[in-house]
């Protein structure tokens, strides 16, 4: 069982508020602030700065802060363990961001169904930010995520590197065409949502070369995948997009990738959980079938 002082520590960090804490947790201010003092002195360690307007973690208290979350999930983990004890089935619930799960998960999950037919599996789609939250909060066991994450905060092994490229349609300008990155920026985009891995590796790629979102002349944000790659194909706006999630339709001639000079971009796929984890094991048994799978088909 999670020590409940800990547990108090974690609702302190999640509100940024002593008094907001106490309310969640329907104890005093006091209580809460026994508490902290209790940790601190059991660790040797000043967890917050008190002379920070805000309530703001030191150093240290970043460090117990992300092994805090450790425990608490891994003490959610045991007992679940513990009721599934007697069933001879695993149960994963983990995440994936849009490009991997809609276009990496599908074969791995259905070879891994046939050879485990009687494991549980649940895989939730959504952006990188997002599934990290949900991993912190122990509402996953792990996420297969694109884009920037605190690499220092998790544990985490490579799942692939991918290639990262321009396309749009096969009767636009740039079809057939060699260009500058910069030149890309006076045609219509259409990219993904703020908060999606896809969108932040765009806005990073755009940085390394000096430039910024808003000197594209026109942004339409969408959240779907097949939206994007539909409105690129009807020549309404050009995109970056993995190359996996395009190479049908480049294959079929209906888009076409737009070489740029002096560029070769790739991006990693990251395997993410938990630090410290009691079930590191059994996510990684997950993590090296996946892996093996990652040939194209």
């Amino acid at each position: 069982m999670l020590d409940f002082r800990i547990h108090t520590f974690l609702e302190v960090c999640r509100r940024k508020s002593y008094t907001k804490a106490a309310r969640a947790l329907h104890i005093t201010q006091p209580a809460v602030t026994q508490h902290i003092h209790y940790l601190e002195k059991e660790y040797q360690a000043e967890f917050f700065d008190r002379n920070a307007r805000t309530l703001t973690l030191t150093g240290e208290g970043r460090i117990f802060y992300w092994y805090a979350l450790t425990m608490e999930s891994n003490s959610r983990k045991i007992y679940k363990l513990l009721e599934q004890a007697e069933k001879p089935c695993r149960q994963l619930k983990f995440g994936a961001t849009l490009s991997i799960g809609e276009y990496v998960m599908p074969r791995i999950l259905g070879d891994y169904l046939e050879e485990f037919p009687g494991d549980k599996v649940s895989m939730l789609v959504e952006n990188t930010e997002s599934l990290l939250k949900k991993l912190d909060r122990g509402e996953i066991d792990f996420a297969v995520i694109e884009g920037k994450f605190r690499k220092d905060a998790y544990a985490y092994s490579l799942f692939s590197n991918e290639r990262y490229i321009a396309v749009c349609a096969k009767e636009h300008p740039l079809s057939g065409e060699k260009v500058s990155i910069d030149e890309l920026l006076d045609y219509p985009f259409i990219i993904r949502e703020k908060g999606s891995g896809t969108r932040d590796i765009f806005e990073a790629i755009l940085s390394e070369y000096s430039l910024k979102l808003e000197q594209i002349r026109k942004v339409s944000e969408i959240g779907d995948f097949q939206a994007i790659k539909y409105l690129v194909e009807r020549g309404l706006g050009i995109t970056f997009l993995y190359e996996m999630v395009v190479r049908n339709e480049i294959r079929d001639g209906r888009l076409k990738e737009i070489a740029i000079e002096n560029y070769g971009a790739t991006r990693e796929f990251n395997f993410v959980y938990l630090k410290g984890s009691i079930l590191e094991e059994e996510y990684m048994t997950f993590y090296h079938f996946g892996q093996s799978r990652m040939t194209p088909a």
